[in-house]
Parts: C-alpha cells; sequence; structure tokens
C-alpha cells in the first residue's frame, strides 16, 4: 500500500466546543438548585392545585347578599364573615354580618339562643366600630343590636337602661357621621318607637324614606320599621302593605312574613294569615332552614280560632324539628290547656318549665319510632316570656288534684315561685289565684 500527500496526520483531532461545555455545566449546577427547590417545597409545579381561596372577597360578598335575600341568615353570615377576612379594610362586610346575626334572633324561640346572639354581634360590632371609628353603618346596627338586646329576659334586668342608653348614643352617633343615612334614621325611628316617643318616631321614618332612594339596598330596613310603626297603631292592612314592600327586597326573609301573617290574623283574615304562614314553612324546607317558628304561628292561629287538634298537630310538627327546645313544649302545654285536656298539658308543661327525664318528654313527642332520640330536657327559668307556662302549669296541677297523685302540693309551690316575681301582675295572678283557691279547698295552702 503506498502512501501520498505531504502532510499526512494519525493524531486525533479534539473536537469539543467550549460553550457547550461550559452551558452544559451551568445546566448542571442550575438543576441541582430546582431540585433542592423542589424538595423544600420554595418550588411547586404549576399544575398542581392553588394552595389557597382563588374567590375574591366581593365574590363572598355577593354570596352573603344571595343568602340574605333568600333568608338564609346563618349561611350570609357565614360568607359575609369569609369576605371580611378577606378584605379586611371593607366596613360594610362587618356592618352586614352584625346586621344578619341581629335578624337571625327573629328565628330563634328561646331566650339563651337570642342572648346569645346578640352578644355575638355586639362584640363582633364594637371590634369594627374599634377599627373603623366613624363608620355610619357599624353604629346604626350596633344600635339596633342593643335595642333589641335591651330586654330584662334577655340580658337581666340590671343591664336594660344600660343597653338603652347605648342603643341611643351610638344611633346618634350613626346620624352624626352621616346624616343621610337611611339605615341610621330607620333604626333612630325604631329606638324612638320603643320610647313611645311617635312624634319623632315618625319624622326620623320620614327622613329615611326621604333619604332611602339614594341607598336603595337600605329600604328593606327602612320598609320593615314603617310596618312596626303602622303596626303600633292598629294600622294592619297598612302595615301588610309596608312589611310587603321589605319583602320585594328580600323575598324569602320569612319573619317578615310571620309578621305579615300576625297582622293578617290581628283582623280576621284566618286564611291569609295561614298562607303566609305555609310559605315560611316552604321557604325553610327549601333552604334546609330548621325553624319551628311558622308551625309554631301556624298553631297559634287554629288555636285562636279554637280548632285545637289542628293547633296540636302543627305545634307537634315545631318539636320535631326542634325536640330539643323547651320552649315549644310549653306551646304545646298552653293548647292542650286551652283544649281542656289538663293531663297531656301537665306533661307538656313540666318539661317546659323545671324539665323532664327522657321517657317523659317521649311521652310528649308520642315516639313510636325507635330512631328518635332520648331527650332529657332542662326547662325554662322564670322570666317573662316563659312565665306564660308556669301559671298555666299551676292551673293544670289544680284543676287535676286529686287526694292520690298530690298535684296541689306542686300547683302550691309553683305559685309560691311566680307570686315571688311576678305578684303585681293580674294578669299572671289570675290563673295562679284561681288555682291557690283550689287547692284551698283540699287543704292545701
Amino acid at each position: 500500500m503506498n502512501l501520498y500527500g505531504k502532510n499526512l496526520e494519525f493524531r486525533h483531532r479534539n473536537r469539543s466546543n467550549p460553550v457547550v461545555v461550559i452551558t452544559l455545566l451551568f445546566l448542571c449546577v442550575l438543576s441541582l438548585f430546582v431540585l433542592k427547590s423542589v424538595l423544600t417545597d420554595r418550588l411547586v409545579s404549576p399544575w398542581l392545585p392553588t394552595a389557597v381561596p382563588t374567590r375574591e372577597a366581593a365574590s363572598f360578598a355577593l354570596e352573603g347578599e344571595t343568602q340574605f335575600r333568600a333568608g338564609n341568615l346563618e349561611k350570609a353570615i357565614e360568607a359575609y364573615g369569609v369576605a371580611a377576612q378577606l378584605e379586611s379594610d371593607n366596613p360594610e362586610y362587618l356592618w352586614k354580618q352584625g346586621r344578619a346575626l341581629a335578624y337571625l334572633t327573629s328565628s330563634q324561640t328561646t331566650d339563651a339562643e337570642k342572648s346569645a346572639t346578640l352578644k355575638r354581634a355586639v362584640d363582633f360590632l364594637e371590634e369594627g366600630l374599634a377599627k373603623y371609628p366613624e363608620d355610619s353603618n357599624l353604629f346604626a346596627v350596633l344600635a339596633l343590636v342593643y335595642l333589641w338586646y335591651a330586654d330584662p329576659d334577655l340580658c337581666g334586668e340590671e343591664l336594660v337602661e344600660e343597653f338603652a342608653a347605648k342603643a341611643e348614643d351610638n344611633i346618634r352617633r350613626a346620624v352624626d357621621y352621616d346624616s343621610r343615612n337611611a339605615l341610621a334614621y330607620a333604626i333612630y325611628s325604631e329606638i324612638l318607637l320603643d320610647q313611645a316617643n311617635y312624634a319623632r318616631a315618625e319624622q326620623m321614618l320620614s327622613q329615611a324614606l326621604q333619604y332611602g332612594p339614594e341607598s336603595g339596598a337600605d329600604m328593606f330596613d327602612v320598609y320593615r320599621v314603617q310596618g312596626i310603626l303602622l303596626e303600633s297603631y292598629g294600622q294592619y292592612r297598612s302595615a301588610i302593605e309596608a312589611y310587603s314592600r321589605a319583602l320585594d327586597l328580600s323575598p324569602n326573609m320569612t319573619f317578615l312574613q310571620i309578621r305579615i301573617g300576625v297582622n293578617w290574623r290581628q283582623i280576621g283574615e284566618y286564611d291569609e294569615a295561614l298562607a303566609m304562614f305555609a310559605r315560611a314553612a316552604r321557604i325553610n324546607d327549601q333552604l334546609g332552614v330548621s325553624d319551628p317558628l311558622p308551625y309554631l304561628a301556624i298553631g297559634n292561629t287554629y288555636s285562636q280560632k279554637g280548632e285545637f287538634y289542628a293547633a296540636g298537630l302543627n305545634i307537634k310538627k315545631a318539636i320535631s324539628i326542634n325536640p330539643y327546645n323547651a320552649d315549644v313544649y310549653g306551646r304545646l302545654g298552653v293548647n292542650y290547656y286551652k283544649a281542656r285536656n289538663y293531663e297531656a298539658a301537665i306533661e307538656a308543661l313540666k318539661c317546659a318549665t323545671y324539665g323532664c327525664g327522657a321517657d317523659e318528654s317521649c311521652a310528649v313527642r308520642e315516639c313510636d319510632d325507635p330512631g328518635n332520640p332520648l331527650i332529657e330536657m332542662e326547662g325554662l327559668p322564670l322570666s317573662g316570656s316563659s312565665v306564660v307556662y308556669y301559671f298555666t302549669y299551676v292551673g293544670a296541677l289544680a284543676y287535676m288534684h286529686t287526694n292520690s297523685n298530690h298535684y296541689c302540693e306542686d300547683a302550691v309551690r309553683i305559685s309560691r315561685d311566680i307570686q315571688a316575681q311576678y305578684a303585681n301582675d293580674d294578669t299572671v295572678m289570675f290563673i295562679v289565684r284561681d288555682a291557690q283557691n283550689i287547692c284551698a279547698r283540699y287543704g292545701i295552702r
């Protein structure tokens, strides 16, 4: 073999590119940093779900508004609360949450429930005012809460004057900070109504109606208070019209439907009243709200008509919704008493007043389903809202007394408890004295 050429070379040429080598080294180092970031969760995959909620505060606020209009106040409170957390510099979410808390008490039947809700609202709104000390709406809603809280059965006799004064002080500040606030003037009118100052109440309501169109959302409260004012004058049909205007703004607000029904009942339009109460019950069923009040209202209406059997069926329906509520047992007991079914009245009223065992409460509810819970009832303390159950219990015991059951001994003991607080109340003492006279014939005093 012959080789030709002048510059024959047999060495292997180095084909490496320095730029490529440096780039590869850089990528290797970069990949180490990326790996470390992934392992320490400093760098996450863009395809992983977001770790925090993506909904904005305005979305939750809109949900709160929708739930408020739908009458689902608990869900409205929850939605406004989330909105306030996401956007902590917006006082609107705070006062709307406080207003929903106040209205929630309208569907609560016991003093304990109402007191706890109002206390929660007070704490919540005062905390809001510490952050927004010049917000008119916060002052207005706090005034409303204090007004409703200023009840001896809710806050205690010693705090009534203090809370009433706080209501007036807060509403004046609300008006001072915004002289065209329709919500503030409406609540001011309600406070003056509570003081029986009807002339000034009308004046404040007139201003609320005047300024309302500029803040249309507040007209719900304006028409609600207008209904209260007209109802206090005995103008029941006009009150129905005012409440209906409020209801147009929040169509599923069941406590307003019940107020409308009560006004229909006042003028003897029982069918209209029953239809409105039934509507409230249907709305609660649709919303999944466990509220016995519509059925209690239906029961009271049938009771006024003298149809005690139908009344009892509806009150029992209320008990099935909330079998833990002593107030509902009391209402059933009063219905039995009016129907002169004193034996059944005694069983129900015992649960409502001094409490009863699981077997006794089950007997009142007529438990025939093994799935029914066994409930030991804790009675309601003697107060302005429960005294009717106490004196009705006394009357039923006296009427059913025999020498073997010794009912009068309990009747006389309970009558002393009632007399200690209500000796000057003729309405309360009428049945109590009648029962005492019956028991005196048996030598029991």
